[in-house]
C-alpha cells in the first residue's frame, strides 16, 4: 500500500471514529457546540458594533470642525485676508466663509424644518454674526487649531471661537471603553467555551481509552491518535460557527436598522459584513477552538 493511500485510509479511519465519538457523547457535544454558538455571537455582536463605532467616529468626525466667529465690523475683503490666515495654519484641511445673510438663510431654514416659528423677521437686524467654519486633518488638531486662532495677525476680527475638542475627546473615551469591555466579555467566552469543549473531548477521550491504548500498541503515531478528536472539536467549531452566521443572516435587516439607532449613520451593510470580516472571524475562530480544544483534552495523555 502507498503512503497516499495509507494516509487517506488513516484519514477516513480516524473521521469515522470521530463521528461515533460525537455521537457517543449526544450530551457533551451538544453542551459544547451550544457554548460554542454563544460565544461566536457574542464574536459577531461585538465585530459588528466595532464597526458600528468605526463608522460612527469617522462620521463624528467629519463634523467635528472649529468654527471662528466674525466681529460686525469686519467686511467681505477683510474676512477673505482672515480665511486665508486660518487656511495657513497646520492641521487645517479646509475652510468655509459664511457671511451673515447666509447663516441667517440657514438659521431660518432650520426653524421651518423643525417646525418653529421664526422671530427674527421682528428684530429689524441680522442678529447672526459671518463665521469661518474650519475642517480639520484630524480631531487631534482640534485644540491646536483653536488656539493657534487666537495667535494669527487677523485674531482681533474674530470675536469668539467654537470648537468641538470636547466632542472629539469624549467620542474616544466612549470608543475605547467600548473596546475595552468587549475585549473582556469575548475573553471570558474564550474561557468558558474551551473548558466546555475540553471537558466534552476528555469524556469522550476516557470513552475510548482502551481502542487508545490498542492503537499505541500497535505504533499508532500520537498525532494519528489524536486526529479523530481534533476532528471532533472542528466540527464542533463549525456547527457552531455556521449556526452563529445563519442567525445573523435572518437578523441583518435588524442588525442594520439597530446600527442606525444606535450610531447615527447610514445603516451597515451587513450582508457584506457576514460575506466578509465577521464571516471569516467566526469561521476561524470556531474552527481554531475546536482544535484547541481537543489539542489541550489529551495533553499529558499521550505522552
Amino acid at each position: 500500500m502507498s503512503d497516499r493511500a495509507r494516509t487517506a485510509r488513516l484519514v477516513r479511519l480516524s473521521t469515522a471514529a470521530a463521528w461515533n465519538g460525537l455521537k457517543r457523547n449526544r450530551l457533551a457535544t451538544i453542551a459544547a457546540t451550544v457554548t460554542m454558538t454563544l460565544m461566536l455571537l457574542v464574536l459577531a455582536s461585538v465585530l459588528v458594533i466595532r464597526a458600528g463605532l468605526d463608522a460612527a467616529l469617522t462620521y463624528a468626525d467629519s463634523k467635528i470642525e472649529v468654527v471662528a466667529y466674525l466681529k460686525t465690523s469686519v467686511d467681505a475683503e477683510k474676512a477673505a485676508q482672515v480665511e486665508a490666515q486660518i487656511a495657513d495654519i497646520p492641521g487645517v484641511r479646509d475652510t468655509t466663509y459664511i457671511s451673515a445673510d447666509e447663516a441667517l438663510a440657514a438659521f431660518r431654514q432650520r426653524l421651518a424644518e423643525r417646525g418653529e416659528p421664526d422671530l427674527t423677521g421682528n428684530l429689524g437686524f441680522n442678529p447672526l454674526p459671518a463665521s469661518i467654519e474650519v475642517a480639520l486633518d484630524s480631531p487631534l488638531d482640534t485644540a491646536r487649531v483653536a488656539d493657534a486662532l487666537t495667535t494669527i495677525d487677523a485674531a482681533s476680527s474674530i470675536s469668539r471661537v467654537i470648537d468641538g475638542r470636547a466632542v472629539a475627546e469624549s467620542l474616544t473615551a466612549i470608543t475605547s471603553g467600548l473596546r475595552i469591555a468587549g475585549l473582556i466579555v469575548l475573553l471570558g467566552f474564550t474561557g468558558a467555551v474551551l473548558a466546555v469543549v475540553v471537558n466534552a473531548l476528555r469524556l469522550a477521550a476516557l470513552a475510548r481509552s482502551d481502542e487508545i491504548e490498542i492503537m499505541r500498541l500497535v505504533g499508532a503515531s500520537a498525532t494519528w491518535i489524536r486526529l479523530p478528536f481534533i476532528i471532533e472539536g472542528v466540527v464542533i467549531g463549525l456547527v457552531g460557527a455556521l449556526i452563529t452566521l445563519f442567525v445573523f443572516g435572518i437578523l441583518s435587516a435588524g442588525i442594520g436598522a439597530l446600527m442606525l439607532n444606535l450610531f447615527r449613520v447610514l445603516p451597515l451593510e451587513t450582508s457584506a459584513i457576514l460575506a466578509g470580516q465577521v464571516a471569516i472571524s467566526v469561521l476561524l475562530a470556531g474552527i481554531g477552538l475546536g482544535a484547541l480544544g481537543a489539542l489541550l483534552s489529551l495533553r499529558g495523555r499521550l505522552g
